[in-house]
């Protein structure tokens, strides 16, 4: 997956906030809750000197007027309640009657000041509840967090602008004083089409590699059946009378014969696909070039006609012998399924040369259209290989159109059979 730049930012965003809120709770967690804890207990104390302040000397009927005032200045509740067992614990009257409790006693667990005004009352103030202080270390964690990762975002981007500029600065164009610096923003399009370039390619190479294994396991079945009678013609060999032997010897000689097609081929398909070769161009004109591919086929089927339908007159520049070799292929394929006749017929429209390949046969069984031109694919499953080839042979005629920068393409033809359609275009020459 190629991740594009919100995505790297958000996942560098979450990660380092991530290990920062880790970091921060391990490190500085117990140090901050103590402080916190710390400065609360000085300002309880810092309480409960004011408190001290405003109540002493005072008379008893402004108690209740003290009261309400410390609850204005400390923003706090503050009651004036009896020292009895109804409003305070045995435990808080048993400090306030101790010296302990003579200069009022803090919860900092409650956030609470119990102070004695007398031997009969005594003043409850708070709770004082300071979020800050209270959340102090899970704010601490959570904004050093945030800070972080926002820096370490920050310092990235600044990293992945540097390197862009240094790389514009590279591409600049011209001496420095008409340079024309390519922008940011463009030398990012540039990266994302490279990126999705490099997916193509992968995608292509992936599709390459289950070409190459289908290849793979196509030639070694392809392999099975002549080895086959081989070692069948070995084995009988040694206790075969003379003519047996002649027999057998001859056996073997056609299945070497097989396999050493079957290798040519294979070769041949193989190098149309992957050779970088470039091709050996010259012109021809596209009767001449149907005539020289018929001729080599009319002999197979000496009872099928080969009608050549082209008044063009083009000139067709391309790879003579590559595509005398596809010609020959269609047409012997056609031969092989027609009942009296093949048509080659060849028109010109807006630069683009089609040669359309015909036969009276009795057509494409359902479903084969999508599948004829894939290795070892053959159109009659019945069909011996003395007879034909070995599913090679439409695979090396798209192949070969493909070098020439053409298609090809099958339908049912208006004369009854298979109609196989080349279309060429930049390769033709007047």
């Amino acid at each position: 997956m190629i991740m594009t730049k919100p995505i790297r930012a958000a996942l560098a965003l979450s990660i380092s906030f991530s290990i920062a809120a880790l970091l921060s709770q391990a490190i500085f967690y117990d140090t901050i809750d103590r402080l916190a804890m710390s400065t609360f207990n000085d300002n309880l104390l810092e309480y409960q000197t004011q408190i001290k302040d405003r109540i002493e000397n005072s008379k008893p009927n402004l108690w209740q007027q003290q009261a309400a005032r410390l609850s204005d200045e400390l923003n706090t509740p503050v009651y004036l309640d009896k020292r009895d067992q109804d409003n305070f614990t045995q435990d808080i009257l048993e400090q306030l009657d101790s010296e302990i409790g003579v200069n009022g006693i803090i919860d900092p667990d409650m956030g609470l000041i119990y102070y004695p005004i007398s031997r009969e009352y005594a003043l409850t103030v708070g709770p004082f509840d300071d979020v800050t202080l209270a959340y102090a270390a899970e704010i601490f964690t959570w904004l050093f967090a945030l800070l972080t990762a926002i820096a370490t975002f920050t310092l990235l981007d600044y990293q992945d602008r540097k390197a862009l500029k240094r790389l514009s600065d590279s591409l600049s164009i011209g001496d420095k004083s008409s340079a024309t610096q390519l922008s940011i923003s463009s030398l990012q399009a540039q990266a994302e089409l490279m990126s999705d370039t490099n997916r193509q390619k992968s995608t292509a190479l992936d599709q390459l590699l289950i070409t190459q294994r289908d290849l793979l396991h196509g030639v070694a079945h392809e392999f099975r059946s002549p080895l086959a009678r081989m070692e069948f013609a070995i084995e009988l060999l040694e206790e075969a009378d003379d003519d047996k032997r002649s027999q057998l010897k001859g056996q073997l000689e056609r299945s070497i014969k097989e396999l050493d097609e079957l290798v040519k081929q294979v070769l041949r398909y193989s190098r149309l696909q992957h050779d970088g070769a470039e091709l050996e161009l010259s012109s021809i004109a596209t009767r001449e070039l149907i005539e020289r591919s018929v001729e080599k086929v009319q002999h197979f089927y000496p009872n099928i006609q080969f009608n050549i339908d082209d008044e063009t007159q083009s000139q067709l520049r391309c790879d003579i012998k590559l595509m005398v070799i596809a010609l020959s292929n269609i047409l012997r394929n056609a031969g092989r399924f027609a009942y009296s006749r093949c048509l080659i017929s060849v028109e010109n429209h807006n630069n683009a040369l089609t040669i359309s390949i015909q036969d009276d046969g009795s057509g494409l069984a359902p479903g084969k259209k999508k599948q004829i031109f894939e290795p070892f694919t053959r159109l009659d499953p019945s069909r011996s290989r003395d007879s034909g080839g070995y599913g090679l042979g439409l695979a090396i005629v798209q192949s070969i159109v493909h070098k020439h920068d053409g298609s090809i393409t099958v339908e049912d033809a208006p004369i009854g059979g298979a109609n196989f359609i080349i279309t060429l275009g930049s390769s033709i020459s007047q």
